[in-house]
């Protein structure tokens, strides 16, 4: 009976046993059947739209001009010439002197298919070229400087459309009592079939498709509040660009004046005002020449500026134009239309 006893017990031990290690076994067959690898989730990059304007960072190009070279038109600013047929119209306005305190622009655009009436147009002048050149843009003109042509005729992969020799089309402007000089205008129709008559290339060379690192949010810039800045070029030219905070531009006052479209009469205005500054000299008793080595400058644009670092490449020709901050940073824009000024050292007041 005694060992009878003892046996029932270790019978009740092992059956009470019996449960616990299949509820581990169980439990631990749950652990290994359940259990999933953790991964961190991934995220895509979003393309870059492939109609972005390369002069503006706006997604807005039609498909026919996507990869094209640009065209630069040569516009005067003689007192004279103003307000200039459609001077809203271009991705960027390059303005420096020429001769005798006076300044001219040079009008760039991605795509000049659509402009219907440009101009005054006016002659060539080398800066202007070597700009054009580190853009990698079909050059348009109505006559030029003796020191011009033998810079376009000294180089055959200059592609210039010169109205002076029916390169183009125009016409004279018959509205304004002033001289036949300030009257000839062309439409980017006319210039497109001067480009397909010379059989200029037009796809970009790769080197010069992004000439901007445009910035995908809008920039503050790190010098502070710009609500004006000035750009002197001489006693009779003188730029204030004036910022409007409502829609975020820089309207432009020539001598105090509104400067205005004379196809819409709408004020000119950008997003981005770049001054380039540099040291300007004569030559031939009367030319401007602008020193396109590298200079120091200002870039202005939602309110606010900085002081940047630019240079053309070694200074040649064709040689890209490369813009930093002031410690050696790629610089960083906003997206919307330019004005560049080649201003005179010292000659800007930011405030």
């Amino acid at each position: 009976m005694k060992n009878f006893k003892k046996l029932l017990c270790v019978l009740l031990a092992v059956c009470l046993l019996i449960p616990f290690a299949s509820c581990k076994k169980e439990e631990a067959k749950t652990d290994d059947t359940t259990a999933a690898p953790t991964t961190e989730p991934t995220t895509v990059a979003q393309p870059e739209p492939a109609n972005i304007n390369p002069l503006t960072g706006i997604a807005d190009l039609d498909e026919a001009v996507i990869g094209k070279r640009p065209l630069a038109i040569m516009v005067e600013n003689h007192p004279d010439a103003r307000p200039q047929w459609g001077l809203n119209t271009p991705d960027i306005v390059v303005e420096g002197l020429v001769e005798g305190g006076i300044t001219r622009m040079m009008w760039i655009y991605s795509d000049v298919s659509k402009v219907e009436k440009i101009g005054p147009c006016r002659s060539s002048r080398i800066n202007y070229i070597e700009v054009a050149e580190a853009f990698d843009a079909i050059y348009a003109h109505f006559g030029g400087s003796p020191t011009a042509y033998s810079m376009m005729n000294g180089d055959s992969s200059i592609d210039h459309i010169d109205f002076n020799f029916s390169d183009g089309k125009f016409e004279r402007d018959q509205s304004r009592n002033v001289a036949i000089e300030h009257r000839a205008t062309t439409k980017g129709e006319w210039i497109n079939d001067a480009i397909a008559k010379k059989g200029f290339r037009t796809d970009i060379d790769e080197e010069y498709a992004k000439p901007f690192v445009f910035s995908k949010t809008k920039l503050e810039l790190p010098g502070g509040k710009c609500e004006e800045v000035k750009a002197v070029f001489s006693t009779g030219y003188a730029h204030t660009f004036k910022y409007n905070a409502d829609d975020g531009l820089y309207y432009n006052y020539m001598n105090s004046n509104p400067m205005k479209d004379g196809v819409t009469d709408e004020q000119m205005s950008v997003s981005n005002v770049l001054i380039l500054s540099c040291n300007v000299t004569t030559f031939d008793y009367k030319y401007a020449q602008w020193n396109l080595t590298s200079g120091t400058g200002y870039y202005i644009s939602n309110g606010t500026y900085q002081e940047i670092n630019w240079k053309k490449g070694d200074g040649k020709v064709h040689d890209r134009f490369e813009f930093t901050d002031a410690d050696g940073n790629e610089l960083k824009f906003n997206t919307g239309k330019f004005w560049i000024g080649f201003v005179p050292n010292g000659n800007t007041t930011v405030s």
